[in-house]
């Protein structure tokens, strides 16, 4: 089967780089155009785009896979089968109608339908996800499904450890259909009732509530981490936490800097080494952390060159 591949962010990179190494290397990769990044907003590839330049795979860049140009080159390619992961647009017939198109989705479906399941999986503090090919519809997300593999969401996952499992898992799952495919035995099961949405991730989702607690303060920071990070506001300072773990309030170890601000909303404690904001529930240990326009640094770090900033008003 002559296969082509669309995907953008990293997640899509890590899919192309598995299938790839299990002998599965797609004729084309199709991305979107080169996106503005960093401070001089230079456009730069999207991560899918590297790979598949340092691979040798020829790469097309397009804002709408739909357009007649793309189904042209699928064409002049004779691709027989475009495999989508992470890509960031909706196919709409024709093309759904030119070739089988398949979807790598990383959630146990018909839950987290929608963009960022990875990142809702996590944050609703799941124990459980995986992930689902199925073959495209018109419908988001919506049809039938091939193959499943599920996952344990430990809870020292983040958004890049978890993503990582679940590429991995994915592109092998991926191969499988592609061969049962091709020898005319792949069984496609309609979804069950009763799906979840899993929307794009907007800038309120990236706020640090103290107020919901250490769980949900937690389960927030690692759905984030490691490429957007959460915000919370410290004594006229904006930060980006990245790494953290909830402590109860009465749990055996907690420091005393920790103890101080369980249960007391957006109040900072710490001592030399350790860095806590207290929640409603509890008490939020800070690993890592990057105060706005600096590098990412230790609770250590910080509290060494911010640490008279930190006040006992909560933050806002």
């Amino acid at each position: 089967m002559r296969l082509a591949f669309a995907g953008s962010p990293q997640f899509g990179a890590w899919v192309l780089g598995d299938l790839t190494a299990a002998g599965r290397s797609p004729l084309l990769v199709i991305t979107p155009p080169d996106r503005p990044q960093g401070r001089g907003r230079q456009p730069a590839p999207c991560p899918v785009a590297v790979l598949a330049d340092a691979l040798g795979i020829p790469v097309l860049r397009t804002p709408d896979i739909n357009q007649e140009a793309v189904a042209a080159v699928l064409e002049e390619g004779k691709i027989d089968v475009l495999l989508v992961a992470a890509f960031g647009q909706l196919l709409k017939p024709p093309l759904l109608e030119a070739l089988s198109c398949l979807n790598l989705h990383a959630s146990l479906l018909p839950r987290h339908r929608g963009a960022a399941p990875i990142h809702w999986a996590l944050r609703n503090g799941e124990s459980e996800t995986g992930v689902c090919v199925m073959r495209m519809e018109e419908a988001l997300d919506a049809g039938p499904v091939a193959a499943v593999t599920r996952i344990s969401i430990s809870p020292r996952d983040d958004a890049g450890s978890l993503g990582r499992a679940l590429a991995l898992l994915g592109a092998l799952a991926a191969d499988q259909v592609l061969t049962a495919m091709a020898d005319g035995t792949v069984e496609w099961r309609q979804q069950s009732e009763g799906w979840t949405y899993a929307p794009k991730v907007g800038p309120n989702d990236r706020l640090l509530r103290p107020e919901l607690g250490a769980v949900a303060a937690h389960n927030l920071v690692r759905s984030l981490s490691p490429d957007t990070g959460s915000e919370v506001g410290c004594g006229g300072l904006r930060l980006k936490v990245w790494r953290t773990w909830p402590w109860e309030a009465e749990a055996d170890g907690l420091p005393a800097a920790g103890r101080e601000v369980a249960g007391r909303p957006g109040h900072w404690g710490f001592d030399k080494n350790r860095l806590f904001l207290g929640c409603a529930q509890g008490a939020l240990e800070v690993f890592r952390i990057q105060p706005a326009g600096k590098p990412v640094m230790s609770a250590a770090e910080f509290v060494r060159g911010y640490g008279r900033r930190l006040q006992t008003s909560p933050a806002p």
